[in-house]
């Protein structure tokens, strides 16, 4: 049993993501610690490494978290829809996941998909592309430049000046450009 499960109600996972993804607007990736966060849950720390096994672990599932608030849902039939719209919405918003929270950006770059992730998500957005007419390592590449250069983009926007209207043409110019590599890439 969780030590620290009482009156003032169950720690869970869920529970523990909202906490830190509320103090990284706080404090800052930086500052972010299982200590700061276990004072702000008005428990024990060791009770955090009951739900995740260290910070890096919790710092996956907060990525998550803002993706899973900002991206398209896998498409149940993998042959249906635009292949570049598709595309274009989930680096679109890879990019508001980013700036959804402070260091969101940061948060993202150093993120890992958890095996479950992996296992619900990836690979039926991999056979998506596989169904539109890429062969399985360009459909990898895809994912991976457009994941890269959303984060990217918005890791420069967030240690500049921000989102401005420029940088707004700008990563549009950018994804339509990566998206007409792609193209040339399908059988």
């Amino acid at each position: 049993m969780d030590p620290d499960s009482d009156s003032r109600g169950r720690l869970d996972r869920a529970a523990i993501v909202d906490a830190a993804l509320r103090l990284l607007d706080e404090v800052g990736l930086d500052e972010l610690s299982t200590r700061r966060l276990a004072a702000d849950l008005g428990v024990k720390g060791p009770s955090l490494y009951w739900h995740f096994k260290n910070m890096g672990e919790l710092r996956d599932h907060m990525a998550e978290a803002l993706l899973a608030a900002e991206l398209p849902a896998p498409i149940s039939d993998p042959a249906s829809g635009d292949w570049r719209e598709w595309l274009a919405a989930g680096a679109r918003g890879i990019r508001r996941a980013a700036h959804s929270r402070r260091d969101g950006a940061r948060l993202l770059r150093a993120w890992r998909p958890t095996p479950e992730r992996r296992v619900r998500v990836l690979s039926a957005n991999h056979a998506r592309l596989v169904a539109s007419g890429f062969a399985a390592d360009d459909a990898r590449i895809a994912f991976t430049a457009l994941a890269r250069f959303a984060m990217g983009w918005a890791l420069g926007e967030q240690v500049a000046e921000g989102v401005t209207p420029e940088s707004e043409a700008d990563f549009e110019s950018g994804l339509m450009a990566l998206l007409d590599g792609l193209a040339l890439r399908r059988r």
